[in-house]
């Protein structure tokens, strides 16, 4: 008959106590001698030990023989990883069967954050579309099987300013859908964007100006409305569409950009200059919103004003936000002040004025577009005893 195991502390000649752990009951596998300063710290450990010892033996007996040979296997795998656990591993596990049983399918995903943002402007949602599209072969996956390589297989033949504005379109979806318990971790990080060293801004000419503004009062007066909010207000396009006939206050001289179509989510007023005052008056449909074409038809729009403008060929190519620029450069000279500048462009970083925007126009170039008034009106008039009529401006 097998002998007991005894665990009994043993008193040492410096008056401390020992206790000797056997391998089968040490977390380390091995023999340990373990010394406390207190008889009390000892049995401690002993109780301890005691009920390890009896658990142990309650598994052996509750455990099958073919499980034993289970959990050893799983022991050797964890070989590499010293300091993980079996029952760690184990929660780990669960953990991964229970977001994949609450997951849902990447298109499923994409339909839920659609709806839960179809308020935002429709470039958002355009770019929501977009990315949808590009992802279309993982549209019937879990988000919760979805990788890394995967994203990085469909995202890398983009050009880089166009996969970081996907990479931010699949941050919020990815946050979205973490928060609601699709998946266990936003797989969009930091570093997965690519930094784009911004090229010196080229501020349209004061003339160049001029012609576009005319081409659009002769050709297309209803895109004027659009181009005065962005040339004398220095709204971003995609919030220009979006501004409202009831958002300009011609009487104070002022437009309001609500925070709903505010990109930084932030309501700001911007002051209406006497010109862009003349320019307004001359449109005529002053209900409902400025603009209200789709997206296809306003671009095809603005290209034809812009090729009545002289915008003709490669080599006047039309740079996105371009009146926006031309604002913030003729502003910051003709006013000289940064905190009116970030205030009226709903610009959220100081830096942004100063590095993009300073010192490109000079004082003079500045006063002269902000007097870019509208051509004075033709009369006609009648001469006793011509028989001819004679123009003459006003």
């Amino acid at each position: 008959m097998a002998r007991p195991l005894e665990l009994e502390p043993t008193r040492l000649a410096d008056r401390k106590w020992r206790v000797n752990v056997i391998p089968a009951l040490s977390p380390t596998g091995k023999r340990q001698q373990l010394r406390f300063d207190t008889k009390q710290g000892a049995l401690a450990l002993i109780e301890e030990l005691k009920a390890r010892r009896d658990n142990t033996a309650a598994v052996n007996r509750a455990l099958s023989p073919a499980q034993l040979l289970d959990a050893a296997s799983a022991f050797e795998l964890l070989a590499d990883h010293p300091t993980a656990t079996l029952s760690e591993a184990a929660h780990v596990y669960l953990e991964v069967i229970r977001t994949r049983v609450q997951s849902i399918s990447l298109e499923e995903l994409f339909k839920r954050f659609k709806a839960a943002k179809k308020h935002k402007s429709k470039f958002y949602l355009r770019d929501i579309k977009w990315v949808s599209d590009r992802l279309n072969p993982l549209c019937e996956k879990l988000v919760s099987d979805i990788t890394r390589p995967e994203l990085a297989a469909l995202l890398g033949p983009l050009p880089d300013s166009s996969r970081n504005n996907m990479l931010r379109t699949l941050r919020a979806l990815f946050r979205y859908g973490h928060d609601l318990g699709f998946l266990k971790e936003v797989l969009i990080r930091r570093n997965d964007f690519v930094e784009i060293k911004r090229t010196e801004i080229h501020v349209l000419s004061v003339g160049r100006i001029r012609r576009l503004l005319e081409a659009a009062l002769t050709h297309d007066s209803g895109l004027l409305p659009l181009l005065l909010v962005e040339t004398f207000c220095g709204v971003r396009p995609e919030e220009a569409v979006r501004v409202l006939w009831s958002d300009i206050d011609l009487l104070r001289g002022r437009l309001t950009i609500r925070a709903a179509i505010s990109k930084t989510g932030t309501a700001r007023s911007i002051e209406l200059v006497p010109c862009a005052r003349a320019r307004f008056e001359l449109c005529t449909d002053t209900r409902g919103p400025i603009i209200a074409d789709s997206e296809s038809r306003l671009r095809t729009r603005l290209r034809k004003v812009r090729y009545h403008a002289g915008y003709r060929g490669s080599g006047s190519r039309w740079t996105p936000g371009s009146l926006r620029d031309a604002f913030c450069s003729y502003h910051l000279a003709h006013y000289g002040s940064i905190d009116r500048m970030i205030t009226e462009a709903g610009h959220t970083d100081i830096r942004t004025t100063k590095d993009h925007y300073l010192g490109l126009v000079s004082k003079e170039t500045a006063a002269e577009f902000w007097n870019l008034f509208p051509p004075p009106k033709e009369k006609i008039v009648q001469f006793e005893g011509y028989d001819a009529l004679m123009i003459r401006r006003a």
